[in-house]
């Protein structure tokens, strides 16, 4: 049976519901842009009592070689959380700045832009990686941030406890990553790093605070309704491929589909079974980082699937995008369409494109899996609106 976590959530070389099929986006722009002044350990320490948290500039994109600053910060577990933050005016292939003019400051010819969070899906590897000739490349926030234009920055955040341009193996999984990533990665914890990353972020010059969009794809949709609970300045939330009453209601209907052409009920039912034993396994070591089930350790199961995507969505005051396709094998479609009707009978504002033939990620077979994305990410982006001008899709489609 495949776990949805192993499938859905490759952060760089990206396998998502196409076997084989990859999905990098390589930044070859020039970056040219004045910088804010770099953090030292004391200053670093003092934003423990410090609210919002303080944005610290890590890394400029020129010294990265990719379109994103790395700023650090500190969260309300007082550790250092990685994000990168696009820069201004980024425009894909070419020069992202005036030769020495500041891309942190307001004044750009664009004005202050908005942030939009993209939240990876699962594993333990970096939301970057690297070529053997050197060149770097990007996830899904890559292809997101081609289609800013200037109207939007993209902001991402690194799991604790994963290094830069680091790789799981298999992408997806947790197998061969840092204790440091298996302890931390919980859906309580790993929201309180996004929620600090995005404060941080959003206090820096030339941010927007009028709109915040909080997108994700696999767990990061997962994510994403845990977040924007979190977060009452939210406006915006897209959960991408994911959402749903648990993800041990997830594995438990993805075990009962049906495998082989007219495969007996039974047959079904066992692996149904076999699933909830699993649960009972996981529960009887919650903590454990040395045990593991489908890749990931019992910390991660027992925490992940008590947690409610539903629940946390119904606690947001935000719009919603919804966009999932109907033979997806990682998630099922059921668990999406048990959000739609949540959120609906609850009066939420949901805009859905439901992807009729498309997979996890939203591709069909003998396709290019970043056409998908690109294609639910532009009407994301309609959907938001960030020019300020509200949404642009009409509602609960």
């Amino acid at each position: 049976m495949n776990s949805k976590k192993q499938i859905g959530g490759a952060a760089m070389i990206l396998v998502l519901g196409v076997a084989g099929a990859a999905s990098a986006v390589e930044y070859t722009g020039t970056l040219t842009a004045g910088r804010l002044p770099r953090a030292s350990v004391m200053d670093r320490c003092s934003e423990l009592t410090m609210d919002p948290p303080v944005a610290r500039l890590a890394a400029s994109a020129s010294e990265l070689k990719l379109p994103f600053d790395r700023y650090t910060t500190i969260d309300e577990y007082g550790r250092e959380i990685t994000f990168y933050l696009s820069t201004a005016l980024f425009k894909p292939g070419g020069e992202i700045n005036p030769a020495g003019a500041p891309a942190d400051t307001a004044s750009n010819n664009a004005g202050p832009t908005p942030i939009a969070v993209f939240l990876q899906g699962s594993g333990g590897g970096s939301l970057f990686g690297e070529l053997p000739d050197g060149r770097r490349y990007g996830g899904l926030q890559n292809i997101l941030l081609t289609l800013a234009d200037g109207r939007f920055r993209v902001l991402c955040v690194e799991k604790p406890g994963v290094a830069f341009l680091s790789q799981a193996t298999p992408p997806g999984s947790a197998e061969g990553c840092t204790d440091e990533f298996k302890r931390e990665h919980t859906p309580e914890r790993w929201t309180a790093a996004i929620v600090a990353a995005t404060r941080a972020a959003r206090a820096l010059p030339g941010i927007d605070t009028s709109t915040l969009l909080i997108a994700g794809h696999s767990e990061g949709g997962d994510m994403a309704a845990h977040v924007g609970a979190a977060m009452p300045e939210a406006t915006h939330i897209a959960i991408l491929s994911a959402g749903g009453p648990t993800q041990l209601f997830d594995m438990a209907e993805l075990a009962r589909r049906e495998q082989t052409p007219g495969e007996n009920a039974a047959d079904r039912e066992a692996r149904v079974d076999g699933v909830y034993e699993t649960w009972a396994r996981i529960m009887q070591d919650p903590d454990s980082i040395e045990k593991s089930e489908w890749g990931h350790p019992n910390r991660r199961w027992s925490t992940f699937m008590k947690a409610s995507p539903v629940q946390s969505a119904l606690k947001c005051n935000a719009k919603f995008f919804l966009a999932y396709g109907t033979l997806d094998t990682s998630v099922p479609v059921e668990s999406c369409d048990v959000l739609r009707a949540q959120l609906t009978a609850a009066g939420k504002d949901v805009t859905v494109d439901r992807r009729i033939g498309e997979d996890h990620g939203y591709s069909k077979e003998g396709q290019d899996p970043r056409a998908g994305f690109t294609q639910v990410f532009t009407k994301l982006v309609e959907w938001w609106g960030p020019n300020g001008h509200g949404v642009n899709a009409r509602s609960g489609n």
